[in-house]
């Protein structure tokens, strides 16, 4: 398990080194209990919150949910991780998560219908992570890692349009607008 750990650790710092920036999380999927999140900061900014968000995910009939708080918390070296939310959309806000810094936490994934299923780490397939960092927003979805039981999701930056694009997309409107009611009116 460690080697795989290891592996997947390589191939997100191999991918933040080429695009620049990601995070990594990874879930092993040796435990249907107790099931230990890890996120591995490999941006050059400092995380502020993060959110899962399962409500797309399906085991056992329904969605996968955290029903309480995690079982515990490993914060960031140096820094606070605070628990928010419930059911299938939850996460924390974190003070000093800064670069190569981790975060762990433990918890007993179910499912909405069911508050004893104890779902695996393979029932975490689809799922959505987004951070929110302070050079902007990051996102993934948990996806197997080969042929093992562990899922991760690399999150990368999501593209957000510059207030130059707006403009010139208006522009094109507008333009496209005034060609059309001249042809119209000619």
């Amino acid at each position: 398990m460690n080697l795989i750990k290891s592996l997947v650790l390589s191939a997100a710092l191999t991918a933040a080194t080429a695009s620049s920036a990601a995070i990594l999380v990874t879930e092993p999927g040796a435990d249907s209990f107790n099931i230990e999140t890890l996120i591995l900061n490999g941006s050059s900014y400092d995380i502020t919150k993060i959110t899962f968000d399962f409500s797309d995910t399906v085991a056992d009939g329904s969605y996968i949910v955290i029903d309480g708080n995690p079982n515990s918390i490993t914060a960031p070296a140096g820094g606070t991780a605070t628990f928010f939310g419930s059911g299938a959309v939850f996460g924390f806000t974190f003070t000093s998560f800064n670069s190569f810094d981790g975060f762990k936490f433990k918890w007993d994934p179910d499912t909405a219908d069911n508050g004893g299923f104890g779902a695996i780490a393979l029932d975490f397939i689809g799922a959505k992570i987004t951070a929110e960092t302070t050079g902007g927003i990051y996102s993934g979805v948990f996806a197997q890692v080969g042929s093992t039981p562990d899922v991760a999701a690399l999150l990368v930056p999501s593209p957000v349009p510059e207030p130059s694009t707006y403009a010139m997309v208006l522009g094109g409107l507008l333009v496209t607008g005034a060609l059309a009611r001249r042809r119209k009116a000619g």
